[in-house]
C-alpha cells in the first residue's frame, strides 16, 4: 500500500515524530515546498522542526517521494533516501547513492534554537534544541561526511543546519527523540533489518483489524495504517498509549472520538480497546466532568463532548468480555459523568439536560445552535437515557441491586420526558432552554432519538425512518449532517452538510435496531466507497463523496472497520483475520 504524504503523514505507533511532505501550507499556514519533520506533542503551535533536503553539496535536489507504512523513499538523481522507525523515538536515515547527501534546516522560532555538539565515545553526535516545539533531538552519523553549518547569536543560532554526505556511496544518520536525558545506546542500525521490523509491526496490527468485505480491502488496510500509525505512548496527561484523530492537525483525544476507535480495536485488542475507552477517565474531575480535548500537554475543559459513553459500552460488551474490576470502573467513571450531566446540566428542572454551546454535542456548528445556547436537544437526552440504561446493567453485574433499580427509574422518567417534551406529535425537536421556542433546524442531530429503536413509540419511529431514508438527508453518498434542502446547508460547512463518520455510525445502528437493515446496509456500502475513493477523510461532502479537511483521521478509518465488519457480515462470515 502506498501513502499519500500530501494527506497521511509518516509515522510509527508509539510515535510523537512526523514526516511529511507539504505544497506549500500546512493548516492554512505559508511553508516552503518539501519534506519536513513535525512533533505532535500538543504543547507546539507551530510543529514542524525542520526541512529534510536532499542535497549535492551546496545544490538542493529535485526528488520524488513513496511512501509504504514501513519505508519512506526519496527518490533524487544520484540515489535512494530511505526512511524507517527503528522504534517510536528513532527514525533511521540511510543513503545510497553517488555525490549526494541529506540536509537538517532547522525551523527558527525565536530565541534558544540551537543545534549543540555532544561528545560521545564514537566520536560527535549533535543535539538539536527545538524550544519552540519544546522538543529535543540528537542526531549522530553512523556513516557517511557529517557537517555543522550554525550561525551563533549569544543565546541562541539563527541559523542552524546539520549536513550528512555519502561516503563510498552510502550514508546512515540515526535521528533520536530525547525525553529526559540522552544515553549512548552504541546500535549500529541496518536499513533492511529496520525497514522488515517495521513491516512486521505494522503486518501485526493490520492483521487484527475487522475483517470486512474482499472489495473493500484496501479501504480496510488503508484504515489500519490511519490507526496504527496515530497511536502515541503514554506521556503527560495521557496515562495510556492513546490512539489520536490524526497526526497531521488534529493530534489529540476528543472525548467522544475515543469511543468508536475504541469498538474498532475491540475484536482482536481488548485491552488497547479498554485504554483508548478509559482514557478521559483517568482525567475525570471530582464533580464528574471529562475534558473537552487531551494530549499529553494540554487539556481543555472549555467545553464537553455528549455522554455516548453508554451507548460505547454497550457495543464494547458485545465484543469483548469485561472482568468484574472493569465492570466496577466502568461503572465509577460512568455513574460519576452521568451525574454531571443530571447535576449540571439541567437549568430549568424539567428533567432534560441541556448543551450550553454546539462543541458539547460534539456538532460543533449545527444549525441547531443557530442562535444563542443553551439548547435542550433529543440527542442529548437519548444518549443519557441509554447510558443510565447501561449503568443499571453494570449495577446489576457488580451486585448493587438498590442502584440498578434507581438507575432504571431515572431512564425511565426522562424517556417519558424525551418523548413529551422534545416531539412535535411524531417529528423530534429541540428548543430553547430558556424561552421553550422551537428551534427551526434541518439538522440530523435532532434525529438521534432513532438509537432507542424499538423502545420508541411506533409513529415517532416510523416518521424518523421515513425522514432519514428520504432525499431530505440521505444523498446518494450517505446521510447529510444538514439537508441539502436546506437554505442554511454548506458543502463544506462541517456540520452543516458534510458527511461524518459518528453521525453515520450512530444512525445507523438505531436504524439497525429499527429493523432497516438493508437501509443500513446501503449506508455502509456508501461509506466505504467514500473511503476508497477519498482516504479516511474527517468528513466528506455529501453531494460529492469528496474527502474534507483532516485526510487521515482515526473515527473515520474505525466506523468503517466496524460498518463493514458488523453490517455486512454476510460478506465476512467465516473469514479468518488475514
Amino acid at each position: 500500500m502506498k501513502l499519500n504524504l500530501q494527506e497521511m503523514p509518516f509515522s510509527t505507533r508509539g510515535s510523537y515524530m512526523v514526516v511529511g511532505y507539504h505544497e506549500g501550507t500546512f493548516n492554512g499556514q505559508e511553508i516552503k515546498k518539501g519534506i519536513y519533520l513535525r512533533t505532535v506533542h500538543g504543547m507546539a503551535q507551530m510543529p514542524f522542526i525542520a526541512q529534510l533536503i536532499p542535497v549535492n553539496g551546496d545544490e538542493e535536489l529535485s526528488y520524488t517521494v513513496e511512501a509504504q507504512p514501513h519505508a519512506l523513499e526519496v527518490k533524487c538523481g544520484c540515489g535512494v533516501i530511505t526512511f524507517s522507525f527503528a522504534d517510536a523515538d528513532t527514525l533511521v536515515i540511510t543513503g545510497k547513492g553517488e555525490m549526494f547527501g541529506i540536509r537538517f534546516e532547522i525551523l527558527h522560532q525565536g530565541s534558544f534554537e540551537m543545534i549543540e555538539p555532544v561528545m560521545t565515545d564514537r566520536g560527535l553526535s549533535y543535539l538539536v534544541n527545538s524550544f519552540g516545539t519544546k522538543t529535543r533531538y540528537m542526531l549522530t552519523c553512523q556513516g557517511g561526511k557529517e557537517n555543522l553549518d550554525q550561525k551563533w547569536n549569544v543565546s541562541g543560532a539563527m541559523h542552524a543546519a546539520f549536513q550528512v554526505d555519502a561516503v563510498d556511496r552510502t550514508f546512515t544518520v540515526v535521528l533520536e527523540e530525547i525525553e529526559d536525558s540522552w544515553y549512548q545506546k552504541n546500535t549500529v542500525y541496518d536499513i533492511d533489518q529496520v525497514c522488515e521490523y517495521a513491516k512486521k509491526e505494522f503486518d501485526m496490527f493490520y492483521q487484527s483489524m475487522p475483517v470486512v468485505p474482499e472489495r473493500f480491502e484496501e479501504a480496510r488496510r488503508k484504515a489500519a495504517y490511519v490507526n496504527w500509525s496515530s497511536i502515541v505512548k503514554k506521556k503527560g496527561f495521557l496515562k495510556r498509549d492513546t490512539m489520536f484523530m490524526s497526526k497531521n492537525w488534529m493530534c489529540n483525544v476528543w472525548t467522544w472520538d475515543h469511543c468508536f476507535n475504541a469498538m474498532a480495536l475491540a475484536y482482536e485488542n481488548p485491552q488497547e480497546a479498554w485504554n483508548q475507552f478509559m482514557l478521559p477517565f483517568d482525567n475525570q474531575t471530582e464533580t464528574g466532568r471529562l475534558p473537552d480535548s487531551i494530549n499529553d500537554s494540554l487539556i481543555i475543559d472549555n467545553y464537553c463532548k455528549p455522554p455516548i459513553h453508554g451507548w460505547t459500552l454497550r457495543h464494547l460488551k458485545r465484543i469483548m468480555h469485561l472482568d468484574k474490576d472493569q465492570e466496577y470502573e466502568a461503572y465509577q467513571g460512568l455513574s460519576k459523568w452521568t451525574e454531571w450531566w443530571l447535576n449540571y446540566r439541567d437549568q430549568d428542572h424539567d428533567g432534560l439536560c441541556e448543551y450550553t454551546h454546539g462543541n458539547d454535542s460534539g456538532w460543533d456548528n449545527s444549525t441547531v445552535f443557530h442562535e444563542l445556547p443553551p439548547v435542550t436537544s433529543p440527542d442529548l437526552a437519548t444518549l443519557l437515557i441509554i447510558q443510565m440504561e447501561e449503568l443499571a446493567n453494570l449495577a446489576d453485574a457488580i451486585g448493587r441491586t438498590e442502584e440498578m433499580e434507581h438507575w432504571n427509574h431515572r431512564a425511565e422518567k426522562m424517556k417519558q420526558q424525551l418523548f413529551s417534551q422534545l416531539f412535535d406529535g411524531e417529528k423530534p425537536i429541540a428548543i430553547r432552554t430558556i424561552t421553550r421556542e422551537k428551534i427551526d433546524s434541518e439538522s440530523l442531530l435532532v434525529y438521534m432519538p432513532i438509537l432507542l429503536g424499538m423502545e420508541l413509540p411506533e409513529d415517532k419511529k416510523q416518521y424518523m425512518i421515513r425522514q432519514l431514508k428520504s432525499k431530505r438527508f440521505c444523498t446518494e453518498h450517505g446521510l447529510a449532517t444538514e439537508s441539502p434542502q436546506s437554505p442554511l446547508y454548506e458543502s463544506d460547512g462541517y456540520w452543516r452538510g458534510p458527511i461524518w463518520a459518528p453521525s453515520t455510525m450512530l444512525l445507523a445502528d438505531g436504524l439497525w435496531e429499527c429493523g432497516e437493515k438493508e437501509f443500513v446496509k446501503s449506508l455502509t456500502e456508501k461509506f466505504c466507497e467514500m473511503v476508497l475513493k477519498s482516504g479516511c477523510a474527517e468528513n466528506f461532502d455529501a453531494l460529492t463523496g469528496d474527502g474534507l479537511r483532516d485526510r487521515a483521521y482515526t473515527w473515520t478509518a474505525s466506523v468503517m472497520l466496524v460498518m463493514a465488519h458488523e453490517f455486512l457480515a454476510e460478506e465476512t462470515e467465516g473469514t479468518k483475520l488475514i
